[in-house]
């Protein structure tokens, strides 16, 4: 019998491997076999046309990025966008998220979801240039409207200033209804009867949001707050197209560092110690922001 029941067990064991097994391939093939071949990259000179490894070189690039003034101006400009866009992008999110579990129509309160989730699903390029001509100084909507409201036009993405900022405005344009939709679902999976209880209580709105409401979405808050943050990091599309890391680098990026150094000057090494050094990174934060974010509610 025991032998039966082994023998069971082991052929569905086979069976549940075959049905992961085509996603086993394919995040092996696009994911988990780049990012070896990146980290080992970074240790070796590479030839441009055939790929294959020549020179071990160790950590000299490693030494070489970390050298360069340029890398570290792109950290501390990503810095300031996460800064601008991430607390924003969340903070809207959820504002946005309890407005539309107040909406008792159902169909509406998916309707008006699905259009805040409508930017993510579009693409970053074209998002960017429609952005880089309402933006535009000389012709852009912004300030066509700015000028009608008697208010001076603005440099946007064209001024060192400004750059940082304006990009921001797009990343939250594009992240908000992701952050919403996410709140969304875990608001409406709160049991009613905690906000009853408390309203029985005699509880204010604000203390049922703060004790009651806030807490229980402590598990959505951590995951949108890592996903910003590693969104933000690895930006690099709308930089691209919008601003190509100028004016003056003022809007350079970590990626779009890497981007140059991989495909203008086929410094391969290079682009793939900063590619190593950014998933060390954003792995720590994460790492350390669920630790700090992350706690057991209780009631």
């Amino acid at each position: 019998m025991n032998d039966i029941r082994k023998h069971k067990l082991k052929r569905e064991g086979y069976i549940g491997f075959l049905f992961i097994l085509p996603a086993l391939i394919y995040f092996t093939i696009l994911y988990f076999y780049p990012a070896f071949r990146t980290f080992l990259i970074s240790f070796y000179k590479v030839d441009p046309m055939s790929g294959a490894l020549s020179k071990y070189e160790g950590l000299n690039f490693y030494k070489t990025v970390f050298n360069d003034l340029l890398f570290w101006r792109s950290i501390k400009n990503v810095s300031l966008l996460i800064a601008f866009s991430v607390p924003i992008t969340i903070g809207l999110g959820l504002f946005v998220a309890l407005l539309l579990d107040r909406i008792p129509n159902l169909k509406l309160r998916n309707t008006l979801s699905l259009l805040y989730f409508l930017p993510l699903a579009a693409s970053l390029v074209a998002a960017a240039l429609i952005w880089d001509w309402l933006l535009n100084p000389v012709y852009g909507l912004v300030n066509s409207v700015l000028a009608i409201l008697r208010i001076p036009g603005q440099k946007w993405l064209t001024d060192p200033s400004q750059v940082i900022p304006s990009l921001a405005i797009i990343s939250i344009w594009q992240r908000i209804g992701f952050d919403a939709v996410i709140f969304l679902a875990g608001l409406q999976a709160i049991p009613h009867e905690y906000l009853e209880a408390a309203k029985i209580d005699g509880a204010s709105s604000r203390s049922i949001f703060l004790h009651v409401t806030l807490p229980l979405l402590n598990p959505q808050i951590v995951m949108v707050s890592v996903l910003e943050l590693i969104f933000g990091f690895k930006i690099f599309d709308q930089v691209f197209v919008a601003t190509r890391g100028g004016p003056a680098n003022t809007s350079l990026v970590p990626v779009l560092y890497l981007y140059d150094k991989a495909f203008t000057w086929f410094n391969f090494g290079e682009a793939s110690a900063v590619g190593v050094f950014l998933f060390i990174v954003v792995l720590g934060i994460s790492i350390v922001q669920r630790k700090f974010l992350r706690r057991t509610i209780e009631y």
